[in-house]
């Protein structure tokens, strides 16, 4: 199995958080399991800016997205049998399920049906307020508002840069997130998601998995294990997209047409 992982970073800026999901896709995943780390183009953000910056602005989240969807086509151009897209912004999610045959699955989304599976009420933790209130739209739009008791930012504020420091062990880190939890499950919550990639995996490598019997959910490693699950159902069963609704696939000319008038777009200099 090929799996085409996508990251809302330029993975070159943060070598120890590609490093970290590489290690972690080969422990949780099959051993005949091929994961291809991949992220936004270099240069798409200015040097020294955070990923997270651009969640606040709408436009530069739908550049970012535009590059994922189109990513999603070359996967399955080149014979990937699935896409994961490891960012809770869940970019481009419904945009390239539309556009391609293979499973594309995505973080939110996944992290939310399988807490569903272990708890009843959860709690979410995001790196700043523009990513939390995107969080709180799509946990309404994907129809597990009753199960969410509470959206946080992480406090102290930490950015990807400051996070992949945080790799190779930190008990101020770990112990910062303890408290941040345990506020979360006074608030009712009884599965703490880390909602951002570079968060969850800096707890995974400080080897934080609970407080208090409050499981601490591995975002990625159930990103990636739902992945292989669904591409599985897909040759054994024949589950596959549906083409009624939010996934209906444009007509092939539409969308030859469309895609020339946005590249002329993008291309055309001001």
């Amino acid at each position: 199995m090929r799996i085409w992982h996508q990251s809302y970073t330029d993975l070159t800026r943060l070598p120890g958080y590609a490093g970290m999901m590489a290690k972690h896709a080969s422990k949780v995943c099959d051993p005949t399991t091929q994961v291809d780390l991949h992220g936004i183009a270099p240069g798409s953000l200015p040097e020294g800016v955070p990923p997270v910056t651009s969640i606040g602005f709408r436009h530069a989240r739908q550049l970012i997205d535009l590059q994922i969807i189109e990513n999603a086509v070359i996967a399955e151009r080149e014979g990937y049998d699935a896409v994961a897209i490891s960012c809770f912004l869940d970019p481009g999610l419904e945009e390239a399920r539309s556009l391609v045959d293979i499973p594309v699955v995505s973080s939110c989304e996944a992290a939310l049906l399988m807490s569903s599976l272990v708890g009843r009420s959860f709690g979410l933790v995001a790196l700043d307020r523009a990513m939390a209130d995107h969080l709180r739209t799509l946990v309404a739009r994907y129809g597990f508002h009753a199960r969410v008791a509470t959206v946080e930012t992480l406090d102290p504020p930490m950015d990807e840069h400051q996070l992949d420091s945080a790799f190779a062990g930190s008990t101020a880190f770990v112990s910062g997130f303890e408290i941040q939890a345990r506020r979360l499950i006074a608030a009712g919550a009884d599965v703490i998601i880390p909602a951002e990639g570079v968060l969850n995996t800096a707890l995974v490598s400080n080897g934080v998995r609970q407080f208090d019997g409050v499981p601490v959910l591995d975002s990625y490693g159930t990103l990636l294990m739902l992945t292989e699950t669904i591409v599985r159902l897909r040759k054994k069963t024949g589950l596959d997209v549906s083409r009624v609704g939010a996934y209906a696939r444009p007509p092939a000319g539409m969308l030859s047409s469309l895609r020339g008038m946005a590249a002329q777009a993008l291309l055309r200099k001001t």
